[in-house]
């Protein structure tokens, strides 16, 4: 039987965690109301990875990576042995991840997690917010989420709400249960307040959306989301659906998606090409769509895996990706040689020889049986990788670790586990709402329109 390792000291850390300029104030939600365990459909765990999974679940413990008292997930923890010390804030895509979680566990039974998506709702409701939009981060250590002056709606983090808020509506609209259908009914009700936001976040002019909206210079952000090959995909994906025809298609179509030539043992492989080469932005929104199936020729998108396995293989790492770094800092790390910003305007992008354990959450949605090897193979070959708040965000060559854990790279890691049941969910609410057709028709643009040939 799986235990919950983090669990059994949790009556010790209760109460001691943190939670605007919103006019609006969360009920007050009894402190004795936690979730002290944590469990999803016996298939989503493999075998051989079951309590490692788990492990990694316990995250999203309350008293851990969750606040007893706001009920939502902190950006990051830092881990010192038995210690863990919360961030003060939270990301709201960690939220959204943390959504998906909590309909996993509704699935499977448990009446805690129904009574916290209640929570979690809440909070979303009376958060501040932008023409319906949710800012990025959030700060928890007042009584209810805040934001500061120099707060930012970031496009892609919407995006990926919009999604999880879409595949809870899809898992429980009409249900039986009253209080779940409820709970779906909720879910529609924000993503319907913020169709005004992703209007305004269009650019008719450069037939593109803006990346965001900046508090302190009350307008929006000078750049566009204009890359189909990263994370922010998301965004555009959804503003074009949702808006149902105010956004046309074009704003994710004419988006550029950037291949790259590479041998690797006299083969010749044409990688898709990421701004920094990093394994999240290729693979993130895969959590909630099946890519595989939506993308005409996803060939690219394994030969960008091929990269980075010969690249973790020839360090010992995991593979690279956005994370810590083993100073417990934050880096933006890549591999040059699947990266558009270094392969085709010779910028220098974060390399190094850091990898992170989310990689391989996210390859098992690829090859579960070659993901749960090196995973494996790592926790036996580096067990200091292991914490009290799931394993360490970063490991070196050297077998370094950070002491941080992240909220957002913890979600992706053990949501890669029961994505087919989110995919499902979304898949379900976007046929409902007459979405679907449009999602199929721009994934059919989901080609390369540029092959790069050299490296600078």
């Amino acid at each position: 039987m799986r235990k919950s390792i983090i669990a059994l000291n949790l009556l010790f850390l209760f109460g001691c965690n943190g939670g605007g300029d919103s006019a609006t104030v969360a009920p007050e939600i009894p402190v004795e109301d936690v979730i002290r365990s944590i469990n999803i459909d016996e298939k989503y765990y493999p075998e051989s990875f079951a309590q490692s999974l788990q492990d990694n679940m316990d995250y999203f413990l309350d008293g851990v990576g969750v606040s007893t008292r706001l009920k939502l997930p902190y950006d990051h923890v830092l881990v010192q042995g038995s210690s863990i010390a919360p961030s003060s804030y939270t990301n709201i895509s960690t939220v959204a991840l943390y959504i998906n979680l909590l309909v996993e566990m509704v699935d499977a039974g448990d009446e805690a997690a129904s009574k916290r998506l209640d929570a979690v709702l809440t909070q979303l409701e009376v958060s501040p917010k932008w023409n319906g939009l949710f800012y990025w981060l959030y700060d928890m250590s007042g009584s209810a989420l805040a934001v500061s002056n120099s707060a930012t709606v970031s496009a892609v983090d919407n995006g990926i709400m919009s999604f999880s808020l879409a595949g809870l509506n899809g898992a429980f609209d009409n249900h039986s249960d009253e209080r779940l259908n409820r709970l779906a009914q909720r879910a529609q009700s924000l993503l319907e307040k913020q169709v005004i936001g992703w209007q305004s976040l269009y650019d008719p002019n450069r037939g593109l959306l803006h990346a965001g909206w900046s508090r302190t210079s009350n307008s929006l952000l000078g750049y566009h989301i204009d890359r189909k090959a990263n994370e922010s995909r998301l965004a555009p994906l959804w503003a074009v659906m949702v808006s149902e025809g105010t956004i046309p298609e074009t704003a994710f179509t004419d988006m550029e998606l950037l291949v790259g030539e590479y041998t690797m043992d006299s083969h010749d492989l044409t990688p898709m090409l990421t701004w920094d080469g990093s394994y999240f932005q290729a693979f993130l929104p895969a959590l909630w769509l099946d890519e595989q199936r939506l993308i005409p020729n996803d060939q690219m998108m394994d030969d960008f895996t091929e990269v980075h396995k010969q690249y973790a293989d020839l360090h010992r790492i995991p593979f690279v990706s956005a994370s810590a770094t083993v100073d417990d800092g934050y880096a933006a790390f890549g591999v040059q040689d699947v990266s558009e910003s270094y392969r085709k305007f010779g910028n220098e992008i974060e390399t190094g020889t850091t990898g992170s354990p989310h990689t391989l959450g996210l390859y098992y949605m690829q090859n579960p049986s070659d993901a749960l090897a090196r995973l494996n193979q790592l926790r036996n070959r580096s067990p200091q990788i292991q914490t009290q708040a799931g394993w360490a965000d970063a490991i070196d060559a050297n077998g370094h670790v950070s002491s941080k854990v992240i909220g957002l790279d913890q979600g992706m890691f053990i949501g890669a586990f029961f994505a087919d049941s989110v995919r499902e969910n979304v898949e379900r609410y976007l046929t409902r709402k007459g979405y679907q057709t449009s999602l199929t028709s721009m994934y059919t643009d989901f080609i390369p329109n540029e092959t790069v040939t050299h490296t600078p």
